[in-house]
């Protein structure tokens, strides 16, 4: 990735931070005689006017979108609605002040008001993010020219800019570092791995060394080699045959190992059955959904939770399920085969879920949906992530799987042939070229 894109790669990710404190916060507004954090809310919208508004919009505007806007009208629309979207935040930023001062001083009269505000918000910075990292940096490094990354990189490593020079970044820390002290334990920063280095430093939970698999005569993998951490966001990427379900099958043992060793929160599960690896805590959403077509989807649901005993935490988990997927409580009572595919992808997901995994395997959670389905799902793979779930993620989508993901590998013939962040590997040229049809 271009430097000027991991800026604000970065940038974006500190801002997604800060949605998933508000979105927390959102839970207890109207619970309870406590009034919502006054401070702590007013930090998070100074942040939003300082670093957003004053910094990160006016960079985006002045070098990437005015770069791309003068190769190619491809992107006119996408980049005029991002437009609009930075030209309201300053109303948006005064409503929700004007919301959080009349709910203070009448609590808890006007916290409805407030928290819809706040979710509007929410999911407009939500979309907005993914949308840009989706599709305008895919297209931006498809029609700018060397020239014009010298250009933009050069501006943005300019230490004495005010926009993005070394002043900037200083008060940038010192803002997120006292909205971070100030979050409580439990909401939001407390729960949330986002910094690479943070994640790092966690204990590995899946390790997998030389790794083999056969079907048959053929041996579909051949020596496979990945570790993914707790907290962590790790995809999987290559071409269809490469290997990338034969692993998923491998780790959840549906797929027996005929060589190698997988490792599993210490524990050695090489040869271990499936459903007493679901017990460890490992849990796969299969490719093509595979959902219990003629029972309900609330029956679905409990079926995801099968290991658990306890029926006050399978509701509240259930509870937990539809608030993440609306849609689901919506048709809780509906057989889960008349469901459109990205429904039953949705619910795919809130079954594992159900099973309170330590590892969540997902295998090629965007096949066959459409676009916007698919930016759904993928917010809500990084919520996951961000809410402290570890996530091994196989997709050919491989834009959309590396721009979200903490450490990534490429799987080719059976093998783990190149490794490195998400970023490292969207920078790759073996596998741009491979991949990313760039």
């Amino acid at each position: 990735m271009t430097e000027a894109l991991q800026i604000i790669s970065n940038e974006h990710r500190s801002m997604w931070q800060l949605t998933v404190v508000l979105e927390e916060l959102c839970k207890h507004l109207g619970k309870g005689e406590e009034k919502p954090d006054a401070a702590l809310f007013g930090m998070i919208l100074d942040y939003i006017e300082q670093y957003v508004e004053r910094v990160h919009e006016p960079k985006e505007e002045a070098f990437l979108y005015k770069a791309v806007l003068a190769r190619s009208s491809e992107g006119n629309e996408m980049i005029a609605e991002f437009q609009r979207e930075h030209a309201n935040t300053p109303a948006d930023v005064a409503r929700l002040r004007a919301r959080l001062k009349a709910v203070v001083g009448a609590y808890p009269e006007g916290a409805r008001e407030f928290r819809q505000t706040l979710e509007d918000y929410i999911s407009m910075m939500r979309q907005h993010i993914m949308k840009e990292e989706s599709d305008l940096f895919p297209l931006a490094r498809r029609v700018l020219t060397e020239a014009d990354w010298q250009g933009i990189n050069s501006a943005f490593a300019d230490s004495r800019d005010p926009l993005f020079g070394e002043s900037a970044l200083i008060e940038f820390r010192a803002l997120m570092s006292r909205i971070v002290n100030q979050a409580p334990a439990p909401i939001g920063f407390g729960l949330v791995g986002a910094a690479n280095a943070v994640v790092e430093a966690h204990p590995v939970l899946l390790s997998v060394a030389n790794l083999t698999s056969s079907y048959g005569r053929i041996q579909a993998l051949r020596g496979v080699n990945i570790e993914v951490r707790q907290g962590q966001l790790v995809a999987l990427v290559g071409a269809n045959g490469a290997g990338k379900t034969t692993l998923l099958r491998a780790i959840s043992g549906v797929q027996k190992a005929s060589g190698g060793k997988v490792v599993f929160a210490g524990h050695d599960i090489t040869h271990m059955r499936p459903d007493q690896r679901v017990r460890l805590g490992i849990c796969q959403v299969p490719e093509g959904r595979q959902v219990f077509g003629p029972l309900t989807v609330e029956d679905n649901l409990r079926l995801g939770a099968y290991t658990r005993s306890d029926k006050v935490s399978v509701a509240e988990d259930m509870e937990q399920m539809y608030g993440m997927f609306p849609i689901l409580r919506q048709k809780y009572r509906q057989a889960a085969g008349t469901l459109s595919g990205g429904q039953q992808q949705m619910l795919a997901m809130a079954r594992a879920l159900m099973g309170r995994p330590k590892l969540l395997l997902l295998d090629e959670p965007s096949m066959g949906l459409a676009p916007l389905l698919i930016q759904e799902i993928f917010n809500a793979i990084i919520s996951l992530r961000e809410h402290g779930k570890t996530v091994f993620l196989v997709e050919q989508n491989a834009q959309a799987a590396l721009s979200i993901a903490d450490r990534a590998y490429v799987i080719e013939t059976g093998e783990t042939v190149l490794s490195g962040t998400g970023s490292e590997l969207l920078d790759n040229e073996q596998v741009r070229s491979a991949y990313l049809g760039i």
